[in-house]
């Protein structure tokens, strides 16, 4: 399995490349947050008071996916590929943490699957621009596929979480209705 990891990261990294794709995956990795904000504009255009809730819930959702994502790499304690491997095709800074899971893609998945779930016609194009940011993480050589893999999986299970608490308190709580 490892070596597969590392074979898919040389085919991302080094494989797949033109001069725009590296300004695109460059820009997706570091502003990861301008595609999904722009794609959340006309939804909470439309409904201000659900984009409000719904908008604290993502807010919630990337806080706990980002504390979570920390304290996994330091359980696992995986080095980057930027660190260890030769030849990396790095496009980016490094970085000093450790590499599993990727934590843009906790956080792009996280993010992405709690809007989702509220404003469903914007399902395909969020959840293709969370794959974008976590390819973005290989393309510029500071995770591992398997590492936005994880990523991506833990996202959206801390998106069930809030979407889940946040479900029973609306549910338990008296008076505490909005419409969702």
């Amino acid at each position: 399995m490892v070596i597969m990891d590392i074979q898919v990261f040389y085919i991302i990294n080094r494989g797949i490349h033109s001069p725009i794709l590296d300004t695109l995956m460059i820009f997706v990795t570091e502003r990861p947050y301008i595609p999904i904000l722009l794609l959340m504009v006309p939804a909470f255009v439309r409904d201000i008071k659900k984009a409000v809730v719904v908008l604290l819930l993502c807010l919630i959702a990337l806080a706990m996916g980002d504390a979570s994502s920390n304290m996994l790499k330091h359980l696992f304690e995986r080095p980057r590929p930027c660190h260890t491997l030769i030849g990396v095709r790095l496009l980016v800074g490094c970085g000093n943490s450790f590499s599993m899971p990727s934590s843009h893609a906790v956080n792009a998945f996280a993010v992405v699957a709690t809007f989702s779930h509220f404003f469903r016609g914007y399902t395909i194009p969020m959840f293709a621009i969370a794959i974008a940011v976590a390819l973005s993480r290989v393309y510029v050589g500071v995770h591992y596929p398997s590492d936005v893999l994880a990523g991506a999986v833990w996202g959206i299970v801390v998106a069930g979480g809030v979407i889940l608490i946040f479900r029973t308190i609306s549910r338990y709580i008296k008076g505490f209705s909005i419409p969702l």
